[in-house]
């Protein structure tokens, strides 16, 4: 459930909708039209949410979950109500399922970019597959439509002087160069360059009907605002270093996979000991039991090589958790 900002010209008006499941994705419902004040429909007090009986009465039929609810105008709160509401928070550590993983993995380029960079701030994306999955999380179960918007309340943070480097890094120009700047600093390609690869990018985007899924009046209103951001602003006149220098950061902030744990049944088939006696062993005398085993198993030896490369692996994983 999620509260849409609408914007016709200089009017704006809101509606509470939900995305709903469709065969091949997800769409929307609206639930309530909220007018151009919602303001007067909702109340965040002291003690929490309220909103008024004629909302209440319009969405009484439907059985929603008033915690959805509260999540919904959450982010029109003023700043005082959601500091409380952090402070009251209890932390979770998320695991993911593998239902989860297949379907963040699935998700359309351009929203993992957009999210990339919001979260990180960082312009070369050649890597976001090594990002944490949690990061797109939010962006599961989500219609076309919730999706823009949760975004454009996400852009709003965005600075003047970034519009231009997040349209880079979301519609994935660099790819359309072969320097090296076009990774981290953008701003010293040609311009009509970058302008014919943005209108290709954005044409495929805009003719691309998995991503306008559930939307039935199409993307177009949605995409408009980065043609904006791309032709109606420039980039940061800082100089490239900095740019530089914050890549070379933010490289040390990428997520490292966490390795897999040693499973001991495996331990004591590749080594032919248990994990407790490996422990009580030096780095050195490990050291001498992997060169013995890798002997006899070594492919040229007429080992397996799936054999092989598991003991290598493993090795490695073991002997970096001891110490010299």
């Amino acid at each position: 459930m999620y509260v849409a900002v609408l914007r016709d010209g200089r009017s704006v008006r809101y509606e509470l909708r939900r995305s709903v499941p469709m065969d091949g994705g997800f769409g929307f419902e609206m639930l309530a039209d909220l007018g151009d004040d919602p303001g007067r429909l909702v109340h965040f007090g002291r003690f929490g949410i309220s909103y008024a009986e004629e909302l209440l009465e319009r969405l009484a039929v439907l059985d929603l979950d008033m915690d959805a609810l509260d999540a919904a105008f959450a982010p029109f709160a003023p700043q005082g109500f959601r500091d409380r509401a952090d402070r009251g928070g209890r932390w979770a550590r998320t695991v993911l399922t593998r239902t989860q993983e297949d379907a963040i993995r699935s998700l359309h380029p351009f929203d993992r970019r957009r999210m990339a960079y919001l979260r990180s701030g960082e312009v070369n994306l050649s890597r976001i597959d090594e990002v944490s999955s949690k990061l797109f999380l939010r962006l599961l179960g989500k219609s076309r439509d919730e999706i823009e918007q949760l975004f454009l309340r996400m852009e709003r943070s965005l600075s003047l002087d970034e519009a231009r480097h997040y349209v880079h890094a979301a519609f994935n120009l660099q790819r359309h160069f072969a320097k090296l700047t076009a990774r981290t600093m953008p701003e010293a390609l040609d311009p009509a360059q970058m302008d014919e690869a943005f209108m290709h990018e954005f044409c495929l985007l805009y003719d691309d009907a998995l991503f306008a899924f559930g939307l039935p009046r199409g993307v177009h209103a949605y995409l408009r605002r980065y043609a904006c951001m791309h032709y109606d602003f420039e980039f940061a006149a800082a100089g490239g270093f900095e740019r530089i220098f914050q890549d070379f950061m933010n490289d040390f902030r990428r997520h490292r996979p966490r390795p897999k744990p040693v499973a001991p049944e495996r331990v004591r088939d590749l080594f032919g000991m248990t994990m407790s006696e490996i422990r009580s062993m030096t780095r050195r005398e490990f050291a001498r039991v992997f060169r013995k085993k890798a002997m006899s198993m070594h492919p040229d030896k007429g080992g397996d090589h799936d054999a092989f490369v598991e003991l290598l692996d493993t090795y490695k994983r073991i002997v970096s958790s001891k110490p010299e």
